[in-house]
């Protein structure tokens, strides 16, 4: 294809015939997308020009119409090249097949060959690139807009391209017949000094003296009267020099930078190998190392023609960007013949580098002597890309601050590629490649350390070389620091390295050496916050669980949702702040500290208990508002309402509910021991009891045990009967979850005396119904008969339906261990009647479940098949993974007794794997009866 804008708009297919282009404001429309093509173009930016500022009211949906005519107009080759793409349109095209895109090749390959005074290549260039016209550009388009933007530019680079010409033409010698075209450019241009000055230079040079000088003379007038101004140094300089007659105008000797000469001392085209020295002990991160070697290597070509590629790895200070990026540079160096560049661009300190300094750093680097380098910053990027324009240089650029020091350093024709590091993630840099390094993992950490201190010294202690490398959590600045204080200490053992890191006071004095300090890596990255950011920074510290959620640091830090975000997630881009998953954050295990170490030392005490009080506090509001969803009718803790800044969350229904409750599970636990720990008594025993229901639901194997634990120490402190009762009844669930029946038994032994000392009837029914069955689980179901109908007969008494459910229930449970599988399932009917009546999809699943394995003892397998059915579904729906195990048990028991061996196998397995998930004695039996171990 052949697209073309300098002059009136044409395209030509690939057989050279003339498409037609209707006129209108179609034809602005293909002009946009031209000057564009290869990216996309928002719709706003097209309505913009094709309208003239004054779009439809419906401009996107004009826009569709307008590209389907366009495309039909062009006909298949070059309609098919407009295509879709967010946010508007994009036509797709080679940069050899747009004109505009040729000439700016040209003229940039023309400037670079300027610059090594390579006069005859930069002569054929510019001519070359002048040929790309064809008169006015985009002159038959409707309108004004689009002109106005685009033309000036476009005839600036133009007359630069014809002095440029000319410039070559005079060093090679070709002043008599540049006379006459330079006094017709003089004429047209006048106030164009440079065009005035290689008149002046072709006249003296031709023997015209007085001519050179009556052509300053006039150019002074013409300043003085039209603009005010004295001609600039340029001219004033040329014309000082052809008054003395200065031999160094003369054609066959070195000219003065400007005079259309030849450059003195001009430095000889360099290879530039700026790399610093790669790690000898490097380690780790192959990963990371294999797509990066394979990205920068991919380029397969001698001199390709294509994108450049970019590459840019981020992350916070300490975890090696500029160790990977070196190592990386150094395995694929092979693959750029004609250099590495180098630059630290200072982005995370106080002052970054401005990238006009990299340009002339760069050019000095590739051969362009200082006095030869731009002043102007866009001709400086000119200059640079010209020079590199089908070479096979390797750019890296260390420790960027943001895409706007990349931008100006990056390459304009395929063959280089740009590998950059930053602390931030450089989001509006296009076209990158992002690498995001996080913390190494265990074994490449161990391996690290013991690659600096020696294979015999660590495996002389690998207990200690744990605990060093679990204080380094992972973070390779570290882990090297670790290594280098016992290669400097020969005669310390690891374990003494590690005792010295073991507590967190002192942990970040400890991890330093020499220059190297975690601390300082860390405080470059913090000083360069906003006061917003870096108190939140320092209040996230706050935060003892895995990770936090968006509407809990929203409470930590006492702001509106969207504001919290806005911090954060400006945090996240520096690295300082980790985001797991949308809407969670979470700081590194070091960073924490450091965080926990600035607040100290910037924030008064108040300040700090402050954010405590209202992380924890919304914890408890929201656990307490999912557990009133997870099973209303049991008993609840009153709470005082929440604090104004402290905005807990609601749940529409049970399933949110328990959603939140599982994912938050670990934050739940955290949030327990850390009120506990920091004598936040109310919270530490209220939060355990609003969890119950979900402990009680998925059973974990770590956490419950220790919240309970917990809070019975708290309502002692607070020398609480009421709430130490509440504990115990809670405490002995986690007991019997971890077969301590006994430990469980004195607890409730405890409660129902503290309850019955305080006259709490409903309180001394909670007890016995649990009291009850933990003495069922003891094998004592005949004691417990006794203490479960006193508890029934309570609730009763008190008009508690939901008591009574659970009271008959257990009361099932304990006949069935009797042999009275009658009375069992007696109750359990009862039990599943009151559940039912209340709709409660929870109580209705276990009693279906109950009902269903009772029925399958009674042999009477169709009914227990089918209570089993609707067993497993309700459980499912409500989250009850104990008894959706039981009913998948039972319709294998059915499956088997009606000589369906294939399912009955596939339903115990499920059960046998929802069980042992749990922990559950059930999963052991299903073992057996399958006959062969777990996969």
């Amino acid at each position: 294809m052949d697209f073309r804008l300098l002059g009136p708009l044409e395209v030509r297919d690939d057989d050279g015939e003339l498409c037609r282009i209707p006129d209108g404001r179609l034809r602005t429309l293909l002009a946009v997308l031209l000057l564009h093509a290869g990216y996309a173009v928002s719709t706003d930016s097209l309505a913009e020009y094709v309208w003239e500022g004054t779009p439809p009211r419906q401009p996107r949906a004009a826009l569709q119409v307008m590209v389907v005519r366009l495309r039909k107009s062009l006909g298949p080759q070059v309609g098919a090249r407009i295509r879709t793409a967010r946010p508007g349109y994009r036509l797709t095209a080679d940069p050899k097949e747009v004109d505009l895109r040729r000439f700016e090749d040209l003229h940039q390959q023309g400037i670079a060959a300027e610059g090594v005074e390579d006069w005859r290549a930069a002569g054929e260039l510019f001519v070359g690139a002048l040929a790309c016209w064809r008169g006015e550009p985009l002159e038959d388009l409707p309108g004004e807009l689009l002109g106005m933007q685009t033309v000036p530019p476009l005839q600036e680079r133009r007359l630069d391209a014809l002095r440029g010409r000319i410039e070559a033409e005079l060093a090679l010698g070709d002043h008599h017949k540049l006379v006459a075209e330079l006094s017709r450019l003089v004429e047209d241009w006048p106030l164009r000094e440079h065009f005035r000055c290689q008149l002046m230079l072709a006249l003296y040079r031709s023997g015209r003296r007085a001519d050179a000088l009556a052509v300053f003379q006039a150019g002074r007038r013409l300043l003085v009267e039209e603009l005010g101004l004295e001609p600039g140094v340029e001219l004033r300089a040329l014309h000082g020099a052809i008054l003395a007659e200065d031999p160094g105008l003369a054609w066959a000797a070195p000219r003065q930078a400007g005079f259309g000469g030849r450059s003195a001392g001009r430095a000889a085209r360099v290879r530039p190998v700026q790399l610093p020295a790669d790690l000898a002990d490097f380690t780790g991160r192959a990963e990371q190392v294999d797509r990066l070697v394979s990205l920068l290597a991919g380029t397969d070509s001698e001199r390709p023609i294509g994108p450049v590629v970019l590459s840019a790895i981020d992350g916070a200070g300490g975890f090696g960007k500029t160790a990977l990026a070196v190592h990386v540079a150094h395995l694929v160096r092979s693959r750029f013949a004609d250099g590495q560049l180098h630059a630290d661009m200072l982005g995370s300190g106080p002052s970054p580098t401005n990238p006009t300094e990299i340009l002339a750093r760069f050019l000095r680097g590739l051969g362009i002597t200082t006095e030869r380098i731009p002043a102007d910053p866009d001709e400086r990027g000119a200059l640079y890309r010209s020079l590199l324009a089908g070479q096979r240089v390797l750019i890296l650029l260390d420790d960027v601050k943001d895409a706007a020091q990349v931008r100006p350093l990056m390459p304009g024709v395929g063959g280089c590629a740009v590998l950059v590091t930053s602390r931030s993630m450089l989001a509006s840099l296009d076209g990158a490649d992002r690498l995001t390094l996080s913390t190494l993992p265990h074994d490449e950490a161990r391996e690290l350390f013991t690659r600096i201190i020696g294979a015999q010294r660590a495996g002389a202690e690998p207990r200690a070389v744990a605990s060093v490398l679990a204080a380094c959590a992972g973070l390779p600045l570290a882990i090297r620091i670790a290594a280098a204080r016992l290669v400097a200490q020969p005669s310390w053992s690891v374990q003494a390295l590690a005792d010295q890191l073991g507590g967190q006071e002192r942990l970040l004095d400890e991890l330093q050496v020499e220059d190297r300090a975690v601390r300082t890596t860390f405080a470059v990255s913090y000083r360069n916050l906003q006061p917003d950011q870096a108190r939140a920074f320092r209040l996230l510290g706050q935060c003892e669980g895995p990770f936090t959620t968006l509407a809990a640091a929203a409470a930590l830090l006492a702001l509106p949702a969207a504001s919290a975000a806005r911090i954060l997630d400006a945090l996240v881009d520096m690295h300082l702040v980790v985001a797991p998953g949308p809407g969670r954050y979470r700081l590194h295990d070091l960073l924490r500290v450091y965080a926990i170490e600035c607040a100290q030392s910037e924030d008064p005490p108040q300040e700090q208990d402050a954010g405590a009080d209202r992380l924890l506090g919304w914890y408890l509001h929201t656990s307490a508002a999912a557990t009133k969803k997870l099973n209303p009718p049991r008993r609840h803790v009153v709470l005082d309402p929440p604090a104004p800044s402290v905005r807990p969350l609601n749940f529409a229904d049970y399933d949110e509910a328990l959603a939140w409750c599982e994912t938050e599970q670990e934050n739940l636990v955290a949030a327990v021991l850390q009120a506990a720990r920091t004598g936040r008594h109310e919270i530490a025993w209220k939060l355990p009891i609003t969890m119950w229901d979900l402990f009680n639901l998925r059973r974990p194997d770590e956490g419950w045990t220790d919240c309970y634990e917990a809070a019975l120490a708290a309502t002692r402190v607070l020398d609480d009967p009421g709430a130490t009762a509440w504990v115990l009844n809670s405490l002995s669930s986690a007991y019997q979850a971890a077969g301590r029946l006994a430990d469980a038994a004195d607890c409730l032994d405890q409660a129902l005396e503290i309850r019955r000392r305080l006259a709490d009837i409903r309180g001394e029914a909670s007890c016995l119904i649990n009291l009850g069955y933990v003495h069922i689980e003891m094998g004592e179901a005949r004691a417990a008969v006794g203490m479960l109908e006193r508890a029934l007969e309570i609730f009763r008494q008190i008009g508690l339906p939901y008591g009574e459910e659970a009271a008959h229930s257990n009361l099932g449970e304990a006949h069935r261990k009797l042999g009275n599988l009658e009375a069992a399932l007696s109750h359990y009917r009862e039990g599943l009647a009151i559940a039912v009546e209340r709709s409660d999809r929870y109580f209705m699943g276990r009693d279906m479940a109950n009902v269903a394995d009772t029925l399958h003892m009674l042999d009477r397998v169709e009914e227990a098949g089918e209570y089993a059915t609707q067993a497993l579904a309700l459980n499912q729906e409500a989250g009850n993974r104990v008894d959706e195990g039981i009913a998948l048990d039972v319709l294998g028991l059915v499956a088997a007794a009606n000589g369906e061996t294939g399912p009955a196998l596939r339903y115990w397995e499920q059960a046998r794997a929802v069980l042992d998930d749990l922990g559950h004695p059930r999963a052991a039996e299903i073992e057996a009866r399958i006959g062969r171990p777990r996969s």
